[in-house]
């Protein structure tokens, strides 16, 4: 077959399944000389330069034409921003091609690219056939790891993933939380096959130390896929260094077959271990050895925000100690959310009680909603507040909340949809199912074939359960959201309970982005607060459908007024010791040029624009 043509460019959707992101839209053509009869799909999976998943498309070809073009929509919740990026393109799910290089996206120009058979790249094929499709490969989207590190993870772990008998043992050397997330949560699965029971950690010092004996020892490697070996900075003698000997001949002789060590520690810790004991040294070569790299703009934002590392990520810290209710009843606005919320809250309770005094004979316990609303209004943070809440009221199991949307449910080929389906409901089993902007699930195109008709298909069997042992919310715009329930009769019927989500605000977004700062000591001038204020009222003023309220606030504060104060300040001279109060206080200037960088863009592509005049190529 000969090599296709890419095409893409950044457009703007406005069909009742543009996401609520529609100005993150790319259009994505592809020009193939020739394409195979029995093709069934042609997928396209986009990222950034650190491998993070931007947004990916799939459709079915109608027709075999001579010169097949197919167009797909590829939707993101970030900005296309000119930079590296990495296409890759499948067909029956299979990855054949890919373009990797730097793109300027601009709107309604094509950019045009060739596309690369994926043999001619080993690293990217491994990472198109393999990496990315895992479970656990999303996760690492939401560190700050550096591009280097990144490439340097996809090629070490195709080399021995190539290999008859697989490295058996790994180091990663890591200083902060990032680390060992890394090191103790996300590589582990890679090597135990995203089976969190078929790993166990075992501390250095733990062994060293006697607190856990040899014979304990052996049966727990010997019933695990994935030990993560934890080096902390030991007291180094004889005896230390003789069992750590004794340890390393163990693994180098091929004792625990089929077992992976990940060993994992700072660079002074794992320095030391590999000075005091030659045998434990000689276990690791750099091909075997990650030097966790993170992003340094981040670690400088995060320092600025008086966060310690534990803190910059919810999924490992979360020091919330406010019930559901009362974090519910302290978010901004919402009044009527808050009062429609609390009368399903008092329903629920009342029929469960009424069942256990044997007054309620109706043995069902349905409680699926519809989150209906713009962008930015609070939805998923509630929908998490949901699973906690009837969790309490003892009427779900758990009370987790899974968060997911079309991107994760579409598969790439058939039957990948429904078996990823099944994966995510029983994930979600005893707590809430939480799918935003549902309605792109379904295509108004009369010829498509979109596999999101099979996710509504699953979720049917789920939504007819009685008693579920979990809450299904589906979220987005409001008439969007309408336009789905009438695609299909049984829908509508099984969402009981219906939530409006109000648009903020510009008061209520002030009130936000007061809270926000606050939480993170930073501090505003007089003159920096009227500013910000004004620049708030008038966004608010000229908001449109695709306006974020209260994500269009988190994203001013963190692009903009963080960004800029990050600037100014660490553009000073520096000085032997830093200033508390430079650090925590956010200056007009800061918010003028947030202003200037991250709002005009946005206005400028919001200027109406006139017809061209005459012809175009």
């Amino acid at each position: 077959m000969n090599t296709p043509i890419l095409r893409v460019m950044r457009t703007e959707g406005d069909s009742l399944n543009a996401p609520e992101y529609a100005d993150n839209l790319l259009a994505v053509e592809i020009l193939f000389p020739e394409l195979p009869a029995d093709t069934t799909e042609v997928s396209v999976r986009i990222y950034s330069a650190d491998y993070r998943l931007m947004g990916s498309d799939v459709c079915q070809p109608s027709s075999q034409k001579k010169n097949p073009k197919i167009r797909l929509n590829v939707c993101s919740e970030r900005e296309w921003k000119m930079g590296d990026y990495h296409v890759f393109v499948y067909r029956n799910g299979s990855p054949l091609w890919f373009a990797s290089g730097f793109l300027v996206f601009e709107f309604e120009e094509w950019k045009k690219m060739p596309l690369q058979r994926l043999e001619k790249d080993p690293d990217k094929r491994y990472f198109a056939e393999k990496l990315c499709l895992s479970e656990w490969w999303p996760k690492i989207g939401q560190l700050p790891f550096q591009t280097d590190f990144i490439e340097d993870v996809i090629r070490k772990l195709r080399s021995h993933d190539g290999k008859k008998a697989p490295c058996p043992h790994w180091l990663v050397v890591c200083e902060d939380t990032k680390g060992k997330a890394f090191a103790s949560v996300l590589l582990p699965k890679h090597f135990c096959d995203n089976q969190p029971e078929a790993r166990y950690v075992l501390p250095l010092e733990h062994l060293v130390s006697g607190a856990i004996q040899w014979e304990h020892l052996s049966a727990e490697i010997g019933q695990s896929k994935v030990v993560v070996v934890r080096i902390a900075e030991l007291p180094y003698n004889d005896r230390t260094v003789n069992l750590l000997s004794l340890f390393a001949s163990v693994l180098s002789c091929g004792h625990f077959r089929g077992v992976t060590f990940l060993f994992q520690g700072t660079e002074k810790a794992v320095k030391e271990l590999r000075l005091q004991c030659t045998l434990m040294d000689a276990l690791f070569t750099d091909e075997q050895t990650f030097h966790v790299q993170t992003d340094g703009i981040q670690e400088l934002i995060a320092r600025l925000e008086g966060q310690s590392d534990e803190a910059c990520h919810s999924e490992w810290n979360d020091p919330s100690e406010q019930s559901a209710e009362q974090q519910l009843q302290q978010m901004v606005g919402l009044r009527r959310l808050k009062e429609d919320m609390e009368e399903a809250r008092m329903m629920a309770l009342f029929l469960k009680e009424r069942k256990e005094l044997c007054l309620e004979r109706q043995g069902e316990s349905r409680h699926h909603m519809l989150f209906l609303g713009n962008p930015g209004t609070g939805k998923t943070t509630v929908a998490r507040l949901v699973g906690q809440m009837y969790h309490h009221m003892g009427l779900l199991s758990k009370g987790h909340t899974v968060i997911t949307c079309r991107t994760d449910l579409i598969g790439e080929y058939i039957g990948q949809t429904e078996k990823r389906m099944k994966g995510v409901l029983e994930e979600a089993r005893g707590g809430v199912l939480f799918i935003d902007e549902a309605y792109t699930l379904v295509s108004h195109e009369k010829e498509s074939n979109d596999y999101g008709k099979e996710v509504i298909h699953v979720l049917l069997t789920v939504l007819s359960e009685p008693n579920p042992d979990m809450i299904i919310i589906l979220a987005g715009y409001e008439d969007k959201m309408k336009a789905l329930l009438q695609t299909n009769p049984g829908l509508k019927d099984r969402f009981p309970l219906q939530f409006h989500f109000d648009d903020y605000s510009s008061d209520e977004l002030l009130e936000i982005a007061h809270r926000t700062l606050k939480a993170r000591n930073f501090a505003l001038t007089e003159e920096a607060d009227e500013h910000l204020k004004a620049v708030i009222e008038k966004a608010s003023a000229q908001r449109d459908g695709h306006f974020g309220n209260g994500r269009w606030v988190h994203n001013l504060i963190e692009q903009g007024l963080i960004k800029s104060m990050a600037r100014r300040v660490m553009s000073l001279p520096s000085s032997s010791a830093p200033d508390r109060e430079l650090f925590s206080t956010i200056e007009l200037s800061d918010v003028e040029d947030a202003e200037r960088r991250f709002l005009s863009p946005r206005e400028a592509k919001l200027t109406p624009s006139f017809p061209r005049i005459g012809f175009r190529a």
